[in-house]
């Protein structure tokens, strides 16, 4: 029963993907959701220290914050998105990017954890708070402003906000 439960979960994740062109969000056939996610993970890889090894990519958590979790046919949609750029992993919650029992706490596989703050419905543009985080003290926390740029999303502008600010 299990198997079949996963099959039929998968199929349907992979019938967004595919089908994503129907959605009438126009551009690379992708969501608004997914679109908006996937140019704010591409901003931040793109701030990131470059590996010495080109053939590994980064591990990148991604894990949403407030009320409402991503959906799992958005974290399809991402993850086939950026498929070159970064390992993707979704999380329901911060401690499973993290290794909680050494100093310093740590993202797994030397890795990033990207928290997303809430999605605001149909905006354009989109202000979505962002926290970036390696370890306990080398994290931040920035406002992305994503705007639709003719037939893609695109970050347009970023905001640092203070250690202390929640």
């Amino acid at each position: 029963m299990r198997s079949r439960v996963a099959g039929v979960f998968l199929a349907v994740a992979l019938g967004s993907v595919v089908g994503a062109g129907c959605d009438g969000s126009g551009g690379d056939g992708a969501s608004r959701d997914a679109q908006v996610y996937v140019a704010t993970i591409r901003d931040i890889l793109a701030e990131q220290p470059k590996s010495a090894d080109p053939d590994v990519l980064p591990v990148v958590y991604v894990v949403g914050v407030g009320e409402t979790k991503i959906p799992a046919d958005i974290q399809a949609e991402v993850a086939v998105e950026l498929d070159e750029d970064a390992e993707i992993r979704f999380a329901d919650q911060r401690s499973e990017a993290m290794l909680e029992d050494t100093e310093h706490a740590p993202v797994r596989d030397k890795g990033l954890l990207v928290a997303l703050g809430e999605l605001p419905p149909d905006a354009d543009p989109v202000d979505l708070d962002v926290e970036v985080y390696r370890s306990e003290e080398d994290w931040s926390k920035v406002v992305l402003t994503v705007a639709r740029a003719s037939s893609q999303w695109t970050v347009t502008s970023s905001s640092v906000l203070p250690a202390d600010d929640s």
